[in-house]
């Protein structure tokens, strides 16, 4: 674990082939297909491309408030809801790593199951952004972990990320003074020299540090590309603004039961990390696929 370490520590991310099997992966993936077929069979009318979230919360985000042919582009908190996936959130494999990787404790953050909608549909798309942008802490030991449901190569737009940015500078993700959750790249310069493709068959964890400049392209395929994200933090790295997410003012008690390994304690650890606060929003506690289209 030494090597992974040191390699996370300097390029800003890890990944783990094959580290689910693919047994779990079919399970998972069975009750995705029941869980999809079930929300898009729904005549339920959407509003606000499937509303807002709150930390207890379960909802889809869609491509647009059609209802005749919805396009998914998020479940969000799949693990409020469904056992598999809490087991797959607290996974042992994973969770061993991400203890090394973030210094010994573990918070559970949020989840997120993601669709990347087909054949260059608008909306599926994600600028270039850091996740430090969206939930600043008082130290930065925040990790994103994505697994993949299906292979995942450059066809079907595959995650990306700068590496060695997580450690560099932390970019505005605001334009016209509002924060819109992506860099402005005609503005900031990124070293897309440093840009690699985050590629593995199904089965494949990513680790990535909360600083870590990344994004995703377009899916070139004809079907939706899976991709479960879970976001977790060190026990003393304490949000600095709710972000939706288990969250001390909004429930103490539910931000304490996140605790994976870790003792409750109310000293946060401050360290120099740069920060800048992601308001004003024009809409809170919405989408980054909405945040970045304003």
């Amino acid at each position: 674990m030494g090597k992974d370490l040191n390699f996370y520590k300097k390029n800003g991310y890890l990944v783990k082939k094959n580290l689910i099997p693919l047994k779990t992966i079919n399970k998972i993936n069975k009750i995705v297909n029941d869980v999809v077929t079930k929300e898009k069979r729904k005549k339920t009318k959407i509003k606000n491309q499937g509303g807002t979230q709150s930390y207890d919360n379960y909802h889809f985000v869609y491509n647009s408030n059609t209802s005749k042919n919805k396009e998914i582009l998020r479940l969000n908190n799949p693990q409020n809801r469904h056992r598999i996936f809490h087991n797959l959130s607290r996974n042992k494999k994973i969770i061993s790593i991400v203890k090394k990787l973030i210094g010994g404790t573990v918070r559970f953050h949020l989840g997120k199951l993601n669709f990347k909608l087909p054949n260059k549909k608008k909306g599926s798309e994600i600028a270039w952004h850091q996740d430090w942008a969206f939930y600043p802490h008082t130290n930065d030991d925040l990790i994103t972990v994505g697994i993949y449901l299906e292979d995942c190569f450059e066809k079907n737009g595959p995650l990306k990320i700068i590496k060695e940015s997580h450690k560099k500078k932390l970019f505005s993700h605001h334009k016209n003074n509002y924060f819109v959750g992506k860099i402005n790249t005609k503005i900031n310069t990124i070293d897309l020299k440093k840009s690699i493709s985050l590629v593995g068959t199904a089965g494949t964890v990513v680790f990535f540090h909360c600083r870590t400049i990344h994004g995703s392209g377009h899916n070139l395929m004809n079907s939706s590309r899976p991709l479960i994200l879970f976001g977790y933090r060190a026990c003393d790295a304490w949000p600095l603004i709710n972000d939706g997410n288990p969250h001390p003012e909004v429930n103490y008690e539910n931000y304490d039961k996140n605790i994976i390994i870790g003792k409750k304690a109310i000293k946060p650890r401050l360290t120099k990390v740069p920060t800048i606060i992601p308001l004003p929003k024009k809409k809170h506690f919405i989408s980054i696929y909405q945040l970045q289209k304003n």
